[in-house]
């Protein structure tokens, strides 16, 4: 793919994640803060805003670099990857964002966007499990299987 083809897959993964960011902010607006934790609240919410956003960052580049492509199915990466944040969780783009709106969402202090937020995140994995991991045993073969032993779905494991 070329490279200049590859930038503006990212670009518009990015101008997607914005755009789903600023759709949540807006609705807040729309109900009552039902959680009202203070100070603490808010550096939760950034601490876990700004984790999910550098998970997502790490797991573009990391599919870039290694993988010669993007998360965009038009663009998918040529090989496999096993690296960076793929070696502890297969989607760790998911839990990234998932992360991210989580964040927003603590911020936002309202357990309807909380709900919103979980219910969506829900759907999205469903979605994943079902058709993304289909589609990479069939591009992937046998690499991809041992992959799927190994490497738990979304969230790491911990060490022992």
């Amino acid at each position: 793919m070329k490279n200049t083809a590859h930038k503006k897959v990212i670009v518009v993964f990015f101008l997607g994640l914005a755009l789903m960011a600023a759709l949540e902010l807006g609705l807040i607006r729309f109900f009552e803060r039902t959680l009202s934790g203070g100070w603490w609240q808010s550096v939760l919410a950034l601490a876990v805003t700004l984790v999910g956003a550098a998970l997502v960052i790490w797991s573009v580049q990391t599919l870039s670099a290694l993988g010669q492509g993007t998360p965009a199915p038009m663009a998918a990466t040529k090989r496999l990857v096993r690296a960076g944040p793929y070696r502890y969780s297969r989607n760790p783009m998911t839990l990234g964002a998932g992360l991210l709106y989580l964040g927003l969402a603590v911020w936002a202090g309202s357990w309807i966007v909380f709900g919103l937020v979980l219910l969506i995140f829900i759907s999205l994995l469903t979605f994943i499990y079902i058709h993304e991991t289909r589609e990479l045993a069939e591009r992937f073969g046998v690499e991809y299987l041992q992959y799927r032993k190994e490497i738990p779905f979304l969230f790491p494991r911990i060490p022992r």
